[in-house]
């Protein structure tokens, strides 16, 4: 089994994790996360749509509810 020193590995990774930071901010990156907020109707109807299929899988019997905030998934 090869040895591997704990400390020269994170030398390793941290100049690799600099590289790739110094990288991104000199590209002026911004993370795919930072997105245009939702349209208000958009977000109502995803909402609806989420309790419709809730209560569908509540009557058919794919989920269980078992207490205030606790469900089993039935297969």
């Amino acid at each position: 089994m090869r040895k591997v020193s704990y400390d020269s590995c994170m030398d390793k990774l941290r100049q690799k994790s600099l590289a790739v930071y110094t990288r991104a901010t000199s590209l002026n990156y911004t993370p795919s996360r930072s997105r245009r907020p939702r349209d208000p109707e958009e977000d109502y109807i995803l909402f609806l749509l989420d309790r419709r299929r809730r209560q569908h899988a509540l009557t058919s019997g794919r989920i269980e509810k078992l207490g205030p905030r606790r469900y089993r998934w039935n297969e």
